[in-house]
């Protein structure tokens, strides 16, 4: 598997390509177009906006594991939304007796998903979408600013290693998802989508009712280099799942992972990812 720097360096290198194409032919980086189904408002200088363009979804083969753990009639969680790339897949798979609810805090990727829910009238009654960061507890301080942009260019600005821009979080608020269950009503949640670079630990321990009474499949993204300096917070998130009962296979083959941390840690590329789905079977 290729770092998250390689897979950059390869996006860059196809913006690079297709940006020249559509300029020579007089168009622009921006582009409304229709992908699988579902109509974007896409920037192709970015790199989520760019996958949805040439490959018609971001993260296929997560996309292609939905169509079979989502049922309709589902209440799904899409944490870390962004511009909505799950969210609008997930919420074709629900149908018209599902929901989906969003997640996404910056106002940057907040507004960005709401123009391309707009987009797709069929979808807007089944999607909720909230400019919202869930935390452990609801009473912290916003962070001002939180990565939600991966423009494919260089600058001094961007993560040294995920290429991130951090884009500020002014209108969002912060709750736990076990205090947002309860005040809109939630009776149980099927399937939580959790994507947040390196605040998984935080979701979690907001969300230790909904876990408990609903036991909601969880695809996230394993990545121990956005831990940086705190290596401990990526063994914790592992045990804590473990100790709640999941276990963890591979989003893309099924295959389960093993149930230690060293062992989970050899599987991940250096400075890379990998999407599990974690699930009590």
């Amino acid at each position: 598997m290729l770092s998250t720097s390689h897979k950059v360096l390869i996006a860059r290198a196809l913006s690079a390509v297709v940006l020249s194409v559509r300029y020579l032919c007089g168009l622009s980086a921006e582009v409304v177009t229709t992908r699988r189904g579902l109509t974007w408002s896409l920037d192709l200088k970015e790199g989520i906006d760019l996958a949805i363009y040439v490959l018609g979804g971001f993260e296929l083969g997560t996309l292609r594991r939905y169509a079979q753990l989502i049922k309709p009639g589902d209440v799904v969680f899409d944490i870390g939304a962004n511009v909505g790339a799950h969210t609008l897949p997930l919420a074709q798979l629900v149908g018209v007796t599902g929901r989906v609810y969003s997640f996404e805090p910056t106002a940057y990727a907040f507004a960005k998903q709401q123009a391309n829910i707009a987009l797709n009238p069929p979808l807007v009654s089944r999607i909720s979408a909230h400019q919202m960061m869930l935390m452990a507890d609801e009473s912290v301080s916003l962070p001002e600013s939180v990565y939600s942009s991966w423009p494919l260019e260089g600058a001094a600005d961007l993560h040294g290693k995920h290429h991130g821009r951090l884009m500020g979080t002014h209108g969002a608020v912060v709750d736990t998802l076990d205090s947002f269950v309860l005040k809109a009503g939630i009776e149980h949640v099927d399937f939580i989508k959790l994507d947040v670079d390196g605040n998984e630990n935080d979701v979690l321990a907001g969300a230790k009712v909904v876990l408990e009474d609903s036991k909601p499949r969880i695809m996230l993204e394993l990545a121990p280099y956005v831990y940086g300096s705190e290596p401990h917070k990526f063994d914790g998130l592992l045990d804590f799942l473990w100790g709640a009962g999941y276990k963890l296979s591979d989003m893309k083959t099924g295959r389960l992972l093993p149930q230690n941390v060293a062992g989970v840690r050899r599987l991940i590329p250096n400075a890379g990812g990998l999407n599990v789905l974690a699930g009590d079977w």
